[in-house]
């Protein structure tokens, strides 16, 4: 069996247009590497976990030659879309039938989108065009529909971008025609890039720490009603820390202006801020949510929230 290794890893990027850059669909899922052998098969994450008993739908792996490693994404699709709520669900099950049972009522689809071994062989210096040419070989001779290769697309990353957010996509990843494959290793080679989503909440209220402000709780108008959104913990620079210190406790009441899952300080629905999110959850709450920074009420897109 190979040891399983860490997977390499993108830097943050924008849009931007390359012959050099190939890109390709950024699967919201749970990314995984796979390896076959002699009488077995391996998949395991981005923590070095084992994964292998998780998805036993994916045994199609060991038909691979045997000493062959992918690297790609475990997604449930919905009309071509991950459901990365649903895929987290089915991750973290724990009890084997039921594990046994959403395999074979709604099994995983893995995309893959680079080979690092073919048959004992190191791919992991060859360039990533030459990669991706064994591995679509390798899915074309499998011919399973739970075993995908990730198309992309070289010189139009704007446009190929623009499109893959439109149809509902996390965003791109556009990585490096020459580019090596470095376990463990984060490189500018490989770019993930995502649209920037931003959202005017209200403060609702507030986690102090030793520094200032640990976190906020904010709140949203949706369909004509305030509701909380997120738990906001990163995105603080220390000016912002001192002026939330000097705006929230003056505002302070006893109860939230909205149902809130944490405890938290309570404050008046006064001090606005801008928010930056991946998606929106089925439950109505910001995912990957981050502070941006405070708005005025009359800044454009905030609108009076009710009290």
């Amino acid at each position: 069996m190979i040891t399983p290794f860490l997977p390499m890893l993108a830097t943050r990027g924008e849009p931007f247009d390359s012959p050099e850059f190939l890109c390709e669909v950024k699967w919201n899922g749970v990314r995984a590497l796979a390896a076959s052998a002699e009488g077995g098969w391996q998949l395991w994450g981005r923590d070095l976990a084992d994964y292998t008993l998780r998805y036993p739908e994916l045994d199609i792996v060991r038909r691979l030659p045997a000493g062959t490693v992918v690297d790609g994404e475990l997604v449930l699709l919905r009309a071509g879309v991950p459901d990365l709520e649903t895929m987290l669900a089915r991750h973290q099950l724990t009890c084997s039938a039921r594990i046994r049972q959403h395999s074979r009522a709604e099994p995983v689809t893995y995309v893959v989108f680079d080979a690092l071994f073919h048959q004992g062989r190191s791919l992991l210096a060859e360039p990533l065009h030459c990669r991706r040419q064994v591995l679509q070989q390798l899915v074309e001779r499998l011919q399973d529909p739970q075993f995908v290769f990730s198309e992309g697309i070289v010189g139009f990353g704007q446009a190929f971008f623009e499109q893959a957010v439109a149809q509902g996509q996390e965003g791109v990843v556009a990585k490096h025609l020459a580019s090596p494959y470095l376990p463990g290793r984060r490189s500018s080679a490989w770019r993930k890039i995502k649209p920037a989503r931003l959202l005017p909440c209200v403060i609702v209220g507030f986690v102090p720490g030793r520094q200032g402000v640990r976190h906020l709780l904010v709140a949203a108008a949706r369909d004509g009603q305030l509701q909380y959104v997120a738990s906001i913990r990163c995105g603080f620079t220390p000016a912002v820390r001192t002026r939330l210190d000097a705006l929230l406790p003056g505002l302070i009441r006893a109860q939230p202006v909205v149902h809130c899952p944490e405890r938290a300080t309570w404050v008046q629905p006064e001090v606005y801020c801008q928010v930056r999110f991946l998606e929106w959850t089925h439950a109505g709450r910001l995912r990957g949510a981050s502070f941006q920074r405070l708005l005025a009420a009359a800044d454009p897109g905030v609108t009076e929230l009710p009290q």
